[in-house]
């Protein structure tokens, strides 16, 4: 039977709870958990232990893995550095967490029996991974039936509060989306949830590869960016399936696959946080390829911040094994922006020698510079119609281009200093 056959005739088992009237609630007031059952033991066996609320009972599980081998302690090192830097630099940066202690961190991650935020869908598992003195410790909360998910919400924001700062992969569009939308269905049961800060390493991660790897999945970046290979790992696409069988036949064993995943996926979090943060505030040392500059140097520039997408430009040009006249152009461009106009015409000069068909803005900068940083109308005459005549060429091999735009922008220009040249 195929996987989405399976996920409709088990759909059933999934019976969401209705909401409970106010007055019916007891404030959020956890119960005292009665004597251990037999079926707590296969819970145990996979680490977790009951917590009840309001007569609900979920499961929760708590992990430390100690700082013991050179590569985890190398990673808390990076953090540390980060963390410090965070505090005096950029601490408006998407990827800061300015104003926060360290073990505030909390690196999230989720699994659900579907893809939507509908009501026929609900978190099963939240994991999340803090730095602590003594290693990393990842706590995992585990839904037992749809009918406690007060006591699996109540366990989880027991835990997470407004000092801590969300650091997630796709979370923002997905996972706290659904956490929300839970939230929603029994807010008379539980506090508010918090406000708080939330790092979405998806968005960092397609700036930097989107153009590089086949895809930006985690497992994708995990095994080309952390050279983190999981050996019979069970994907997170499974995890619908595994949890309505779990229901069906209550056997919490069903579930150790997915839950070793999520435990996975909050530890990994942590090192590509490094790695990713390591390439934005360290340009001068060996931590980015060309490429990666020139994606972080053109966010930084997307962030106004001149002076540090200047430094990540000028090394992607160091480190490139070859002539990079886009990055020529993106240099020229910025210091135009920068009111350095000396160093825009000669890196966009830069960018007209070196590349066969640099881009086309490049002509129209340098004509602009031309007309009124040099004052040589004839010269921005001739940027300008070998602008054009580029463009012609390129429109002939097929280039793809936004030809109108930029066929209007030098019809116009050229128009317009043509008089300028007889006046």
């Amino acid at each position: 039977m195929s996987m989405k056959a399976k996920l409709l005739r088990m759909k059933h088992h999934l019976q969401l709870p209705e909401e409970k009237d106010q007055g019916e609630l007891k404030g959020g007031i956890e119960n005292e958990a009665p004597e251990p059952t037999d079926d707590e033991t296969a819970f145990r066996a996979l680490g977790f232990e009951p917590f009840y609320f309001e007569n609900e009972r979920a499961f929760r599980k708590r992990v430390i893995y100690p700082y013991e081998s050179a590569q985890d302690k190398q990673l808390v090192e990076d953090m540390k550095h980060i963390h410090a830097f965070w505090q005096d630099d950029l601490q408006d940066h998407p990827l800061s967490f300015a104003g926060k202690p360290l073990d505030r961190l909390l690196f999230f991650d989720t699994e659900t029996t579907g893809l939507s935020t509908g009501a026929g869908n609900v978190i099963f598992l939240i994991g999340y991974a803090r730095l602590m003195a003594n290693g990393v410790e990842v706590t995992q909360h585990l839904l037992e039936s749809p009918a406690s998910e007060a006591a699996f919400l109540s366990g989880f924001l027991d835990d997470f509060h407004e000092e801590d700062y969300l650091v997630s992969y796709n979370g923002k569009s997905f996972d706290w989306p659904q956490v929300k939308s839970r939230h929603a269905f029994i807010r008379k049961q539980l506090p508010k949830l918090p406000a708080f800060g939330h790092i979405d390493l998806l968005h960092s991660a397609r700036r930097l590869w989107k153009d590089e790897l086949p895809s930006c999945r985690l497992a994708i970046v995990e095994e080309h960016k952390l050279s983190l290979k999981r050996e019979g790992d069970v994907p997170g696409s499974l995890a619908p399936l595994l949890y309505f069988e779990y229901l069906s036949n209550k056997t919490p064993h069903h579930l150790s696959g997915i839950i070793a995943h999520n435990d996975q996926d909050v530890r990994s979090l942590i090192s590509l946080y490094a790695l990713i943060a390591k390439k934005i505030i360290y340009p001068l040392e060996d931590t980015a390829s060309a490429k990666e500059h020139v994606a972080i140097g053109a966010w930084f520039e997307k962030l106004k911040k001149f002076d540090w997408a200047e430094r990540h430009f000028k090394q992607a040009i160091k480190r490139a094994q070859q002539p990079l006249p886009t990055v020529y152009y993106q240099l020229g461009s910025l210091y135009k922006k920068m009111k350095k106009p000396d160093l825009a015409v000669k890196y966009l000069d830069q960018a007209l020698m070196e590349g066969t068909f640099p881009p086309i803005e490049t002509w129209i900068e340098r004509a602009k510079l031309a007309e009124h940083f040099e004052k040589d109308i004839d010269k921005a005459y001739s940027f300008a119609q070998q602008g054009l005549s580029t463009l012609k060429k390129r429109e002939k091999l097929g280039h793809k281009a936004n030809f109108i735009s930029y066929k209007k922008d030098l019809n116009i220009r050229m128009k317009r200093l043509e008089k300028k040249r007889h006046a």
